[in-house]
């Protein structure tokens, strides 16, 4: 009896053992070509051309040596009209199979984008071993395969250089889950960082600084200035922010400008409908502290202090109402997502207006509203460089 059960409990432990795949599927570092980053052009011919950022092992800091001799990375490319047909081009180039799974970056270049970029996506994201918590960013005035081409100084990957920025909360980041998702909804058009290229004395570099806007699969245009830190800030993407303003006249001693380092910021968003289009009303609430005062003011007065939280207020009210302007008279494209909030506190009406919201959105009529309160004003009250 002992035996049999025995017997009966080892039957059961080693059928589990039947159904382990073993390592018939492996994939051994030496064996596959990391892709690092990816980018899509559209040629002057018109033909699609893929480009892969690919590590180099040898060239990568382990051996000393052999990395001041390699480079870290090799670009690889293929032209082509259909681009499922692109990546097999590319694997015949290389001696180890092509490997999605690391991939930081995703790069549109502009004139693909402004053709449209369904396509494309679709090839590059429907392999197994492409995660979809990559970023994806839109070159501005360059190529992607030119962006990918650009080495830079601080990391031994470009690529890595491009993820670290998108990581850190001073460029808008976006990821291809979050892009897809705005692609799929009628209410909010999609957005992407915008990178450019930039000489830093005989070498080039690149930069992200501003952003792409999309009006449905098509870029339209590229946010700059005030307009791309009042999209962060209306993206949630705002902690950390600069904003300085003018509080007095410029004098001889100060030039009447005060900085604030934004804490944290909240946006509420209500929509009205009655007949007629739509009404909007935008309310942003931040909080910050002073991190340059060169004014004659001393700020540790609640009447001066007040007089700046008033015009830091008046300043974002300004910013976030001409970077909606933009968005609806330039591009027409929703990128702020206001569709979205109106089928969540409308769906009845939302019914009947999605259909032609990318029309109705340019006409919607918009209220902005803004405050500051500044919780800290440093350690001290009156500017150091004035006379005491």
């Amino acid at each position: 009896m002992k035996r049999s059960q025995s017997f009966i409990r080892w039957f059961f432990l080693l059928i589990p053992c039947l159904a382990l795949s073993g390592c018939w599927d492996r994939r051994e570092l030496d064996e596959i070509a990391i892709v690092m980053g990816s980018g899509v052009d559209l040629t002057d011919d018109g033909q699609i051309e893929l480009s892969l950022q690919i590590a180099l092992p040898m060239g990568i800091q382990g051996n000393m040596q052999m990395a001041g001799k390699k480079k870290p990375v090799m670009l690889v490319s293929s032209k082509g009209t259909v681009s499922q047909d692109q990546i097999g081009q590319i694997q015949q180039q290389l001696s180890r199979r092509i490997f999605f799974g690391h991939r930081a970056v995703f790069i549109i270049g502009e004139n693909f984008a402004r053709h449209g970029v369904d396509q494309t996506l679709d090839t590059m994201l429907r392999f197994p071993d492409s995660r979809y918590n990559c970023f994806i960013l839109t070159s501005k005035g360059a190529t992607a395969k030119e962006v990918l081409s650009s080495p830079y100084p601080l990391e031994v990957i470009p690529s890595i250089g491009m993820k670290n920025m998108q990581v850190g909360k001073y460029t808008f980041a976006e990821r291809i889950d979050k892009f897809l998702d705005s692609f799929a909804a009628k209410g909010f058009m999609p957005a992407t960082g915008a990178i450019r290229l930039i000489k830093n004395g005989q070498e080039s570099s690149f930069v992200i600084d501003g952003e792409a806007v999309y009006r449905e699969n098509k870029l339209v245009g590229y946010l700059s200035g005030t307009h791309s830190k009042a999209f962060k800030l209306m993206r949630d993407q705002g902690s950390g922010m600069k904003i300085p303003v003018r509080i007095e006249p410029a004098g001889k001693l100060s030039t009447g400008m005060i900085t604030a380092d934004l804490l944290t910021t909240r946006r509420e968003v209500r929509t009205f409908v009655s007949q007629g289009p739509p009404k909007i009303e935008v309310e942003f609430r931040a909080k910050g502290r002073i991190i340059a005062n060169d004014t004659t003011l001393d700020l540790s007065k609640p009447a001066n202090l007040s007089r700046a939280e008033q015009m830091l207020s008046n300043e974002l009210q300004k910013m976030i109402s001409g970077l909606i302007e933009q968005t609806q008279k330039e591009f027409q494209s929703d990128v702020l997502g206001f569709g979205d909030i109106l089928h969540i506190q409308h769906p009845y009406a939302w019914k009947k207006l999605q259909t032609e919201w990318l029309d109705t959105y340019p006409e919607v009529p918009v209220k902005v509203l803004a405050s500051v309160i500044l919780e800290r004003i440093g350690r001290t009250q009156k500017p150091g460089h004035l006379p005491k």
